[in-house]
């Protein structure tokens, strides 16, 4: 993230809340380089949204941890 020309990285502390069932509603914990935490709030079609994203992601590092050189 980009914020006034200074670079803040953050890391998911494994942590989520949630907030409602119906609608699903909830949030989860970054941690900054900053020592701030972010919550990152989340509905049921974001969530959808973050977990296509990730299993794009994940297919990255599969492919490379299968390769055999060949």
């Amino acid at each position: 993230m980009e914020l006034g020309g200074t670079t803040i990285s953050a890391q998911f502390l494994g942590n989520f809340s949630i907030i409602s069932s119906d609608p699903l509603i909830g949030f989860f914990e970054f941690s900054t380089s900053t020592n701030t935490t972010i919550e990152v709030s989340m509905d049921w079609y974001s969530a959808e949204a973050l977990l296509s994203a990730l299993v794009q992601f994940l297919s990255h590092g599969q492919a490379v941890e299968f390769d055999d050189g060949m």
